[in-house]
């Protein structure tokens, strides 16, 4: 179990992330953005949490526990029988969305060339980073969760059962298991969110460059205010795009349960494409009536419309602050590890606050936003963002350590209220 105070500092992560999605930001910029190599700061800032977990853990201030180091054949087998499991799955994920219509577009095909980029990678560097994941980060309690393990003995019992046996056993306990359950469900969901994720990191590492180098000459208020918002999403996706890419003892980052609720994946599903076009065409998103029209505004003056971009600058840099903050824990409907310090020190549900604070005051601005359609929409939103939290606390305080954790941090959303 992870002690609350040996966490990471927020302050880490997203000086981490920040720091990352600057140096790339100005590299594009020096040398010529390469959009076939977008993927590259999720890489970036993976090493860097590697480096960051490993400095933490050399202090004595993690959880992690090394064990003795095995002789190399048994090294050598190991790490063999995970690159092996590894790379089929690397294979299927590199070259199923190429069925699917949507991957094959124009807007989408960086979604491929991010999967084509990890195979590669993984056919190369796979197996010498087993080997030295082994050597240096070898782990009894993490080989029993391991999911290569896992899967090994799924895929055994399932021969088992379907080749070798007297023809009475049935598959269905294989997978009624709790522990394989969550395994396969975890590859589910990272299946679903990486691609979201990642084409993200695509789109606004591009706005964020093209808004520098083209329209940075005049310096006006409202385009710095546009690359501040498009930077501030890059940084929010770059740290998502390796929560959900990469789990790795470096990064200390296993999945330790996930929800295995139909009532949590559906509502949390809901608020993310394709299934958000579904809640959407009923419920009309509210921050849509956001746009760049002085005229727009409930007070059509150049004034309050610099004051209503810099609120919305400032609240979404909070928010992003927040996302960020929980680092490689940030997976939607899991449990990797808790953050208990910095925003969620103070609410259990900090993110969900910021989110519907920003888009409520933001859109409260625009005239658009004052009819009932719009207001009952914006009812309907927050309502499903409620939900999310609160199916999420139903998983989590499962755990002791999360029990705990409510019992120091009483408050889900505004701090002394609710």
């Amino acid at each position: 179990m992870h002690a609350m105070h040996h966490n990471i500092s927020p302050h880490v992560y997203v000086a981490a992330t920040l720091s990352t999605a600057l140096a790339f930001f100005a590299l594009f910029m020096q040398w010529g953005y390469q959009p076939e190599y977008f993927y590259a700061p999720i890489l970036t800032l993976a090493v860097v949490y590697g480096l960051i977990n490993l400095l933490h853990q050399h202090r004595g201030l993690s959880e992690f526990r090394i064990d003795s180091r095995p002789d190399f054949a048994k090294l050598l087998q190991r790490a063999l029988a995970r690159y092996l499991v590894w790379l089929p799955i690397f294979y299927i994920a590199a070259h199923a969305y190429r069925m699917v219509p949507y991957y094959n577009s124009m807007g989408a095909q960086p979604t491929l060339r991010f999967f084509d980029a990890m195979l590669n990678l993984y056919l190369a560097g796979g197996l010498p980073y087993f080997l030295l994941t082994l050597t240096f980060k070898s782990s009894r309690v993490e080989d029993f969760y391991d999911p290569a393990v896992r899967i090994i003995h799924i895929v055994k019992q399932t021969v088992y059962r379907t080749f070798l046996s007297d023809g009475r056993h049935s598959l269905l306990p294989v997978f009624k298991k709790r522990y394989n359950r969550k395994v396969l469900l975890n590859l589910a969901m990272r299946a679903y969110f990486i691609p979201i994720m990642v084409h993200q990191v695509y789109t606004h590492l591009d706005q964020s460059v093209t808004f520098a180098a083209f329209r940075f000459n005049d310096y006006s208020f409202f385009t710095i205010t546009l690359w501040l918002i498009a930077f501030l999403w890059l940084c929010d996706v770059i740290n998502a795009s390796v929560a959900y890419t990469i789990e790795s003892r470096w990064l200390e980052n296993r999945t330790r349960s996930i929800d295995l609720s139909i009532t949590g994946w559906v509502v949390c599903l809901l608020c993310y494409y394709p299934l958000n076009g579904i809640t959407g065409s009923l419920f009309p998103f509210a921050f849509l009536v956001v746009d760049s029209h002085i005229n727009s505004l409930v007070v059509p003056e150049l004034g309050f419309f610099y004051a209503v971009k810099l609120l919305e600058v400032s609240l979404l840099a909070l928010h992003i602050y927040i996302d960020v903050s929980l680092g490689t824990s940030v997976a939607n409907i899991s449990l990797k590890k808790l953050q208990t310090t910095g925003p969620y020190g103070v609410v259990r549900h900090p993110g969900t606050t910021t989110k519907l604070v920003f888009w409520f005051l933001i859109s409260a601005c625009y005239s658009a936003f004052w009819s009932w359609p719009i207001i009952l929409g914006q009812l309907a939103w927050s309502t499903l963002y409620v939900a999310r939290a609160l199916t999420e606390e139903r998983h989590l305080r499962q755990h002791e350590e999360y029990r705990a954790y409510m019992g120091k941090v009483r408050y889900r959303f505004i701090p002394g209220l609710i």
